[in-house]
């Protein structure tokens, strides 16, 4: 969420910049729209202090109104929210300030001097280091590892002749691993060739040891910055569903190479909308982040926990057959199940259920993914609490459907957080999910994809620029079309607005700002209508 926060400060800059540079006067209509985007954004990626003064400033305003602000009452009408934004903003830089942890390096020289030497500076500089004088012997090693950084002789790519630093280079692009190379000459054409090879890097024999681990430190903490922001779920320091392609086709290449086993392990809460009914979605995202806590507390650290989608989760375990993972997770089941929850004079536990699957070079990820998900349905259906073990025998009565949702909101910022948080989201079911924003409804009516026989979720903003909310709900209901379930995105509160939007024929209705929790709860609610 914190990406969306700094873009949606930058865009509101840029506009407010725009406005007051432009020394002409604004429509009130445009005014309007303007305080409108940024209290819904606002309030949807958590500053809700800034969209309550938005909100407070909208009542005033009249949308059928011919009136024009000129440039400076524009300015002074703005300035209040402005400066509530960038306030919060620095308060929420502060907050996601993190305290450093060990990180993982593998270094790697044929020198054992050199080795020895360098390991023992990374290590002053708190690094854990596993070190090797050849290639071979790190390949070994470099699935189970997991390095935050790759530290790499210049000469030992030059006389790789198996393909080995080639794979070591694809492995790091794919999760954002420095691969740093290092020369004992000080050689232009070097340099060159490994930046060729495509080396974050290259620290020649001229570079002095203070300069080395401070360009190291920073190589590890530019990767730090962009796993947290690109690959890690906020609420519960999981990792997310980008992260989940990627370990999939490594843990399936080692199984290639070297036959090792791995198992996948899908589980989900047992009873999280009864929860979140009976406690609030604070209640139940505190119950997500304490089974994503404890679970990576008991994990090895070559495991890999992944939220799959609201109260969904999987686990990656290397070098371990689908019997020892079923006992590794029945285990953290019965310590889990042990913990209590205490709300007001109430207190509750939780359960899980579990799915595991042999993983192997044959079957896709989404087969993979699908197998481990029939055994959790079997767990769910002999009643929950409880990991099974799939077998090629076990039939789910439900096949796989294609949901298909429509993002249209004027807003860039709103789509992107909407489309990227509904591309984790996994519905309860053997379902997939596919999503697609537009900025108008022009554009969306336009597309042939969500056209057809198939069902289509829409997600439609009340107000943008031309073709309004309302105006692409008509359309839709004029053409008697019942394959579009609609939900509105509104920051009209306006009880004239919503019935006309009822009455039109919306299923749902939001009102902005809302929060993602209760949008997938809302979500899922529509889904199964639908199905």
């Amino acid at each position: 969420m914190e990406k969306y926060r700094r873009k949606f400060v930058l865009n509101m800059m840029e506009k407010y910049e725009e406005i007051k540079s432009g020394n002409e006067s604004v429509p009130e209509k445009e005014l309007y729209q303007f305080l409108h985007t940024f209290k819904g954004t606002a309030g949807t990626v958590g500053y809700e202090q800034a969209a309550e003064k938005a909100e407070a400033l909208i009542t005033h305003f009249d949308l059928e109104s011919e009136r024009s602000f000129s440039n400076e009452e524009t300015i002074k009408l703005l300035e209040e929210v402005m400066d509530e934004i960038i306030e919060q903003a620095a308060i929420h830089n502060e907050e996601t300030k993190e305290t450093d942890v060990k990180r993982m390096i593998m270094l790697i020289h044929p020198n054992p001097m050199n080795l020895i030497e360098m390991k023992a500076n990374l290590e002053k500089e708190g690094y854990l280091v596993f070190a090797a004088m050849d290639l071979s012997k790190a390949h070994t090693a470099l699935y189970d590892m997991h390095p935050d950084c790759i530290i790499v002789d210049f000469q030992l790519i030059e006389t790789d002749e198996f393909g080995i630093a080639k794979e070591m280079r694809e492995k790091a692009e794919l999760q954002f691993i420095p691969l740093i190379l290092t020369d004992t000459e000080t050689s232009v054409s070097n340099r060159i060739k490994g930046y060729d090879f495509g080396a974050d890097d290259f620290l020649g024999q001229d570079v002095s040891i203070e300069e080395y681990l401070l360009r190291v430190n920073h190589k590890i903490k530019k990767r730090k910055t962009v796993v947290h922001s690109v690959l890690t779920d906020e609420l519960t320091g999981a990792f997310n569903r980008k992260f989940l392609e990627t370990q999939l086709n490594y843990m399936r290449y080692d199984f290639d190479r070297n036959g090792d086993h791995a198992s996948l392990v899908m589980f989900d809460i047992d009873h999280f909308k009864s929860i979140n009914d009976g406690f609030g979605h604070l209640i139940g995202d505190q119950v997500l982040k304490k089974l994503s806590h404890y679970i990576m507390d008991e994990k090895r650290r070559t495991d890999t926990l992944i939220r799959y989608g609201g109260e969904e989760f999987v686990l990656i375990l290397p070098d371990t057959t689908s019997s020892q993972a079923e006992k590794f997770l029945s285990r953290l089941l019965k310590g889990f199940r042990s913990k209590t929850f205490r709300v007001k004079e109430e207190t509750f536990s939780v359960t899980f259920s579990g799915g595991v699957v042999d993983i192997d070079s044959v079957s896709s990820n989404k087969e993979l993914l699908n197998q481990a998900d029939e055994a959790l349905y079997r767990a769910k259906a002999n009643g929950r609490n409880q990991v099974v073990i799939y077998e090629s025998n076990l039939i789910d009565s439900m096949p796989m459907k294609t949901i298909r949702i429509a993002v249209v909101d004027d807003d860039e910022i709103m789509r992107t957080l909407l489309t990227s948080q509904l591309q984790q989201f996994q519905p309860d079911g053997n379902y997939e999910i596919e999503v697609r924003s537009y900025r108008e409804g022009e554009s969306f009516f336009e597309d042939s994809w969500h056209q057809g026989n198939s069902s289509c979720l829409v997600l439609l903003d009340g107000i943008m620029p031309r073709m309004d909310g309302i105006e692409v709900l008509r359309k839709l209901r004029n053409e008697s079309n019942s394959r579009y379930t609609v939900m509105m995105l509104t920051g009209r509160k306006s009880e004239k607005d919503i019935v006309k939007a009822l009455e039109l024929g919306a299923d749902d209705y939001i009102t902005k700002p809302f929060s993602i929790v209760e949008l997938e709860a809302r979500i899922r609610r529509l889904i199964q209508k639908m199905m």
